[in-house]
């Protein structure tokens, strides 16, 4: 049976991993270009777990084999599909889950090869290259007010780092609405991966961010990057972010309620008039003219005080997406 190490396995081409763990585990974090095929579903993993714990080992074992073996033939059958391609099999640790599938693998003739260390030697290599990361671009950093569209603008550009997009959140309270937030190994994961792509740039464009976007956080060294970026303004009219807000956060039934809960647990800068307000036009409907009340009286007051701090190379008007786009690839053009 052949083992391989995470950084041999990270850098080979046209090759598949599977990931043995329980479907929980895989949606928290989990190799790049990994599919899930799990030896034990969520309460399996739990049931075994306890009785390591409290019971012995060799009765954990025991009923992981039983457990296993009832599901072998619907696991074959899905791990046949990949029978072609050249596959790394990991589980938490490098243990006995992908030990066991490995070496089945093996015995039938597949390309087959067990990741030394499993998910967890993995981590420990994202960590370490982030630690030890050394980011060559300069920055073009774009601050502004809620819902001037930075990360639109970004999405026009190639040598753009979208921190939000990568972290499935918009780093303020209402941020998670309609939307997955990743965990920090996940964001790692995708950051270390962009990161290496665009490190080749002589300059990346990114929106401006604090330490923390939802529940994750930068590296040390990219906010010192970023905060000793260039720095950009980016403008817009109240109509044109109320309504690029609306686009944003409001889909169906679903994210009007969660805009509520956040609204009536809101506890900084906005008056109990205002947030009553805001609330009573979302319960009406009135969707557009609650998020003017939010921008104007609970986002601006928020964030107004620290853009004025900064000293701006260059400042766009938004409220034309096309123009502001052709302003900024000007800018970029000439530094």
């Amino acid at each position: 049976m052949q083992t391989i190490t995470v950084t041999a396995a990270v850098q080979r081409k046209n090759i598949l991993f599977i990931d043995t763990r329980t479907p929980q585990e895989f949606s928290e974090d989990h190799l790049p270009r990994a599919i899930n095929i799990p030896i034990f579903s969520n309460e399996e993993r739990a049931v075994i777990g306890t009785m390591y714990k409290q019971v012995s080992k060799e009765k954990a074992l025991e009923t992981g084999v039983t457990l296993f073996s009832r599901k072998l033939p619907e696991f074959m059958k899905e791990i046949s599909k990949y029978q072609q391609q050249e596959l790394i099999i990991y589980c938490w640790r490098g243990g006995m889950r992908s030990k066991t599938v490995t070496a089945l693998l093996d015995s039938l003739g597949y390309t087959v090869y067990q990741l030394e260390g499993g998910h967890k030697a993995y981590r420990k290599y994202i960590r370490e290259q982030l630690e030890q990361f050394h980011l060559k671009p300069k920055l073009v950093v774009l601050w502004g007010l809620t819902c001037t569209g930075k990360t639109k603008l970004l999405q026009h550009f190639s040598n753009s780092l979208d921190l939000e997009g990568l972290a499935q959140h918009r780093g303020s309270l209402y941020g998670a609405i309609g939307l997955q937030p990743r965990s920090q190994k996940a964001f790692e994961n995708v950051l270390l991966q962009r990161l290496q792509e665009l490190n080749n740039k002589a300059y990346v464009l990114i929106e401006g961010e604090s330490r923390k976007i939802g529940p994750v956080q930068l590296p040390a060294f990219l906010y010192t990057a970023l905060k000793q970026g260039i720095p950009v303004l980016v403008t817009r009219s109240m109509e044109k972010r109320a309504e690029h807000a609306l686009q944003e956060y409001i889909h169906n039934p679903g994210e009007v309620y969660q805009l509520k809960e956040v609204t009536a647990h809101l506890f900084k800068v906005i008056s109990q008039q205002h947030q009553q307000e805001a609330l009573q036009l979302l319960e009406r409907g009135k969707n557009l003219e609650a998020i003017r009340i939010l921008l104007e009286y609970y986002y601006d007051p928020l964030y107004s005080h620290t853009l004025k701090r900064m000293g701006y190379t260059m400042e766009i008007n938004n409220d034309d997406e096309g123009k502001a786009v052709q302003e900024l690839k000007k800018f970029m053009e000439s530094r």
